[in-house]
């Protein structure tokens, strides 16, 4: 037909014989170049066609307008292997009924919107959809584990101030998310990781967390290797948290005191710390308590050998008793995970990052009601 239809195609081995149009719909009628084919049973060639049934293939819109390619579909008789091999088109997969493109295109399309809506634009159903993205994604998504040395594992909710936890799995070292588990419970998490082999478990020499007692029992079960470490900012947390009982009790409830007691005090600007000094001059013991939170921090950001980490924080519980019982209590009971984080000062930052965006991802989706729908769209989008 014309050659600048057949260059705007930018097809492969075919050629645009006719162009109709139908209720809005675009329909090109093809032809293939080749005379005949390479049979995949033998690799031998042969042009001796057996039959011709063409099938419609819906491929990218142009103009806002849907386009459907009318393509021969040949299949050939091999005198050589006295087979009949059907002939394989490097645009299409076998069986489907939209080019690699168009499927691309709406694999991209649904990473950042929800499969309905693409559904709506595009005049097809949830299910077809679906059915192209789970094909492209079976694909594309496989976590790298090979690797990996240095692990986070954090939890997330599927739902807005609810439970249904999912447990997430990062690479720290690439910071990115290589798994999720629909679960957070110590059995199913143990279940799901173990799978993988034993060589790239061992392999693991880190993996950071928070201070739920589950964590422990999965790292010692999976990773044989692996240091668990307490995520510093997990520890800040609970440090701070006496630290704020202790403001409320001294009669303290502004909310600008609550987050200049709780920054870090290199972070706060001269207006901020004279404010800062304001509040702490209405009270003695929260000056004292302050300046402990401050020192406690001071900890994690001198570099310190694990030893000289120990006793640094030893000598800090032994003054913390009075103003930070419950943090006191819990470090102790963490004791050996928060110290190891002088190793190789390895933190969970990263995954403040990675929880936020499968947030977004969960908001863009409407939610997310099958886990697997769920898993299978943030997989996708972490693999950019």
């Amino acid at each position: 037909m014309s050659f600048h239809l057949d260059y705007l195609l930018a097809l492969p081995g075919v050629r645009v014989e006719t162009c109709t149009q139908v209720e809005g719909k675009i329909f090109l009628g093809l032809s293939i170049s080749s005379e005949g084919i390479v049979c995949h049973h033998c690799n031998n060639p042969t042009e001796k066609l057996h039959q011709n049934r063409p099938i419609l293939v819906r491929d990218l819109s142009v103009f806002g307008r849907p386009v459907y390619l009318k393509i021969p579909r040949r299949q050939f008789y091999c005198p050589f292997c006295q087979r009949y091999p059907t002939e394989k088109l490097d645009f299409l997969d076998v069986k489907r009924r939209h080019t690699q493109r168009y499927e691309q295109d709406i694999y991209e399309r649904v990473k950042q919107s929800s499969m309905e809506q693409i559904g709506r634009e595009e005049g097809l159903s949830y299910d077809e959809i679906k059915g192209i993205f789970e094909q492209v994604n079976t694909l594309k998504i496989k976590p790298n584990w090979q690797r990996v040395k240095r692990i986070g594992l954090d939890e997330i909710s599927m739902r807005s101030c609810q439970g249904n936890f999912v447990t997430v799995v990062s690479d720290l070292g690439e910071g990115n998310l290589i798994e999720m588990i629909d679960s957070h419970r110590c059995e199913e998490i143990i279940e799901v990781l173990i799978e993988q082999p034993i060589e790239v478990r061992k392999q693991v020499e880190e993996v950071s967390v928070d201070m739920w007692g589950g964590f422990p029992k999965v790292i010692k079960k999976v990773f044989p290797n692996a240091k668990v470490i307490i995520d510093r900012f997990h520890v800040m947390k609970v440090v701070n948290k006496d630290l704020n009982k202790l403001r409320r009790a001294a009669g303290i409830t502004d909310r600008q005191s609550k987050y200049l007691l709780l920054s870090n005090r290199v972070n706060l600007n001269q207006d901020q710390i004279d404010k800062l000094e304001v509040t702490l001059g209405k009270s003695g013991c929260l000056r004292i308590a302050y300046e402990m939170k401050e020192k406690f921090r001071e900890i994690y950001e001198t570099n310190l050998t694990i030893q000289k980490g120990q006793n640094k924080i030893k000598e800090w519980l032994n003054h913390a008793q009075v103003f930070f019982r419950e943090a006191a209590s819990t470090i102790e009971n963490h004791f050996e995970g928060i110290c190891n984080y002088f190793l190789h000062r390895t933190t969970s930052g990263v995954m403040e990052g990675i929880n936020n965006r499968i947030k977004l991802i969960m908001r863009q989706g409407y939610g997310f009601s099958n886990f697997n729908n769920f898993r299978n769209r943030v997989l996708a989008c972490f693999s950019d």
